[in-house]
């Protein structure tokens, strides 16, 4: 939980080694867990397990951005095409701040889809857009874009579509700034 957690707050996120010894004397635990967690986490495709050299943390560059986020908006796409029709509850949000509303809302469309292979691959990317998700709040306005999804949801399916998409051209058109965030972060951090 702890390795997942700092993946996507992007404590790792330069393509850096993950060395099994200096995350367990971090994590105040034995190799043997650790070992166990990089193994899960690069199953999932967090991390890269490059055989015979270890574990790395992915660096994500404007390109993985721009896929990962279309990926994003296609999974939502289709989440609310079978959300069509069947009743739903509402996209009313969690309290918090507006990117962890916004995230909150759109897992709930997920969900509401009621696709479990579905929801699993679209948290993974989600997993892997974590350090981009966290400084989204830098680039854009994420209590209009919070706005128009609530304007939108009585609308239903179109209307929410047409503000998603937008939302995840937007974010695509501005990976640059978004890479750059994150390793401005990430050096941040490293202080």
């Amino acid at each position: 939980v702890a390795l997942r957690s700092a993946l996507r707050g992007g404590r790792f996120s330069r393509g850096e080694p993950l060395t099994i010894t200096e995350l367990a004397h971090d994590l105040s635990l034995s190799a043997t867990p650790v070992r166990e967690a990089l193994s899960r986490l690069a199953g999932e495709g967090l991390i890269e397990d490059r055989r015979g050299r270890g574990y790395f943390a992915r660096r994500l560059d404007v390109a993985d951005l721009v896929e990962l986020y279309g990926l994003r908006g296609l999974y939502l796409g289709e989440a609310l095409n079978e959300r069509h029709g069947q009743g739903q509850t509402s996209l009313e949000p969690t309290s918090g701040a507006a990117h962890e509303r916004l995230a909150w809302i759109m897992d709930r469309l997920v969900a509401q889809a009621g696709n479990r292979a579905l929801f699993d691959a679209y948290r993974s990317i989600c997993d892997r857009l974590g350090p981009a998700t966290d400084v989204e709040p830098q680039l854009f306005r994420i209590d209009e874009e919070l706005e128009a999804i609530e304007a939108a949801e009585p609308a239903g399916q179109p209307a929410l579509s047409i503000v998603l998409d937008r939302m995840h051209a937007d974010r695509r058109a501005r990976a640059d700034e978004l890479v750059r965030a994150i390793r401005a972060r990430a050096n941040i951090a490293t202080l």
